[in-house]
Order: structure tokens, then C-alpha cells, then sequence
């Protein structure tokens, strides 16, 4: 199975291509928001591609299906007691009237807010959770960019989305990437390489073998710590 993407609309749509013995080319969005397509092996790539590209409108809309249903889904709510991911750490999330603020003690977060009404809680937490994604995937870029530098890659510009379907995206033609405010659920480790994943797309648009052959060169861990990020924090908020 490899991975490759098309653009579209200015969004990089990734799919998991696996060759199989079918006649037709086969193309589906599955649960996790994962493009899957299957092809026979004499098909060739760029008949696929070509594929895919026709799909891209159904792709995305299928997407964004996928992302409402699990916005609205149980878990993505907060309530005395839960446990939330902080860089890779548990915590007990702690919940009390109060004046507006957030703030760690021990094995605890603690949020506090005049309403006790589940929505609001939501938005100031997601609201807290990005002003620290920001100041912490800045923080991990520079320790990061080095390590491409020497490719002609220049430092992008980051923006925090709160995604449920990818981890980060970028516009291979512009100087900006796309991360997931939900990687701050995960380790730094996580984070770093999916930030060099999407640095990497700035010298190859496209998931082929010398895009792998390097990212393999600069992180030969980077299949593990995908590993992790996917199996540990794909869910919930």
C-alpha cells in the first residue's frame, strides 16, 4: 500500500493506494476520513490519479460529512472528571464557576468559567488549547526547519485548524501549513514529525518513494511515531 495525493481547490486530498486483482478502480471514504482505492496492477498511476482527481468534489464533501458527524459525537464534550491529553500526559479535567482561566495543578486541569454550560466550556477550552498550540508548534518548527534547510525549503508560516480527518496539509505552491489543533493531545515526538512531513512537501508534492527516502533519512523513527499518533489520539477532544 502507498500513499499519494492530488490537489484540489487548494487543498492536498490524500489517498492509500493498494493494487489488487480487480478490474476496475475502486474508490471509497471510509469511517476514519481515510481515502482508500484499490487498482489492478497493470492500471497505470497516472490513470489513478486521473481517478481520483474526477472523485475530489464527492471526496471532500464525504469528508466533511465524516467531520460533522463526529462533531457531534459524545466524546467531544467536557465534564468534571474526564481525561484530557496534554502533550502526551493525562490529566483529570477539573470544572468550577469562577472567573475565566485554565490552569495545571498536578495531575489536574482546571477550568474555570462563570457558565457551567457544556457548549461554552467547549469554546473556551478549544479557545485556551489554541493559543498554546500556536506558541507550541512555532516552538517545535524552529527546532525542526534546520533539519530541511539545506533543501531550499523556507520557514512556513503555521496555521491551527481544530481538524478531525488529517493531522496537517499545506499548499505545495504557497508558504503555509495546515496543523491539527488535536495534535496537542499527543508528544512532542508526534508532533515533530508531522511537521517535518509537511516541510518535506514543500521539495515533494507527492507521497513517492524520494519523498519517503528522505523523511526516512531525517527521522528514520518517523513510522513509529505516526504509529502512536494515530492509534492514541485520533479521538474525541
Amino acid at each position: 500500500m502507498s500513499r499519494h495525493t492530488i490537489p484540489y481547490e487548494g487543498i492536498e486530498i490524500e489517498y492509500e493506494l493498494s493494487r489488487k486483482n480487480v478490474k476496475y478502480i475502486n474508490l471509497r471514504v471510509n469511517k476514519y476520513g481515510k481515502v482508500v482505492v484499490s487498482a489492478g496492477k497493470n492500471v497505470p498511476f497516472e490513470a489513478i490519479d486521473d481517478f481520483v482527481a474526477s472523485k475530489a468534489f464527492w471526496i471532500i464533501t464525504h469528508l466533511a460529512e465524516i467531520e460533522k458527524i463526529r462533531n457531534e459525537m459524545p466524546d467531544t464534550s467536557l465534564y468534571e472528571g474526564k481525561t484530557v491529553f496534554y502533550l502526551g500526559r493525562p490529566y483529570r479535567l477539573m470544572l468550577d464557576r469562577g472567573e475565566k482561566r485554565i490552569f495545571f495543578d498536578g495531575e489536574e486541569l482546571h477550568l474555570h468559567y462563570p457558565s457551567m454550560k457544556s457548549e461554552g466550556l467547549k469554546e473556551v477550552y478549544l479557545e485556551w488549547l489554541k493559543e498554546e498550540a500556536e506558541k507550541k508548534f512555532s516552538e517545535i518548527m524552529d527546532r525542526i526547519h534546520p533539519m530541511v534547510a539545506e533543501y531550499h525549503i523556507k520557514k512556513p508560516q503555521i496555521k491551527v485548524r481544530n481538524m478531525k480527518s488529517i493531522w496537517g496539509s499545506c499548499t505545495t505552491t504557497g508558504t503555509v501549513i495546515r496543523l491539527n489543533l488535536q495534535l496537542m493531545k499527543a508528544e512532542e515526538g508526534c508532533i515533530e514529525q508531522v511537521i517535518l512531513h509537511e516541510l518535506l512537501h514543500f521539495r515533494y508534492p507527492n507521497h513517492g518513494k524520494s519523498f519517503y527516502d528522505l523523511l526516512g533519512q531525517l527521522m528514520p523513527d518517523w513510522k513509529e511515531r505516526k504509529e502512536k499518533l494515530d492509534k492514541n489520539f485520533k479521538d474525541g477532544i
